[in-house]
């Protein structure tokens, strides 16, 4: 999108280069606000903090975190998942998935460490099998 002003010799508009707040070094994610719905996949490398509603599927290599307006009917596969909201699909967490008080999920967890905290809400299994499934101790 470019930006323009009003030349002041001539009637025409010229085009403005915007100046980038963001550094390559600081840490950046996403965010879905409140008023975004996203139908269909969601892909990132980067963290992802959703306040809208998601339907279809997330696949984050990083942390998604749900936040307590997010509303998310989909499967979602992260590093580390946070849901502080509603989540309607089964979540896979490569490090960990977290539920906090008054966060949401039906659906099922797959990830070596679970938190669930008190006045958390989950309907589903957990499987926390160990990445080497086939290593007898």
């Amino acid at each position: 999108m470019a930006v323009f002003k009003k030349s002041d010799t001539v009637s025409t508009y010229e085009p403005v280069t915007p100046i980038s707040t963001v550094s390559a070094n600081e840490k950046t994610s996403s965010f879905i606000g409140k008023t975004l719905f996203i139908k269909g996949e969601v892909l990132s490398d980067e963290e992802v903090l959703v306040e809208g509603k998601i339907e279809g599927k997330v696949d984050v290599k990083n942390k998604v975190i749900i936040g307590k307006n997010g509303l998310v009917n989909a499967e979602i596969e992260a590093r580390e998942v946070i849901i502080k909201g509603t989540v309607n699909g089964n979540v896979k967490g490569s490090y960990k998935v977290e539920i906090v008080p008054d966060g949401t999920l039906n659906g099922n967890i797959v990830s070596q460490r679970v938190v669930l905290a008190e006045g958390a809400i989950f309907k589903g299994n957990i499987d926390m099998t160990p990445r080497d499934e086939g290593h007898e101790a």
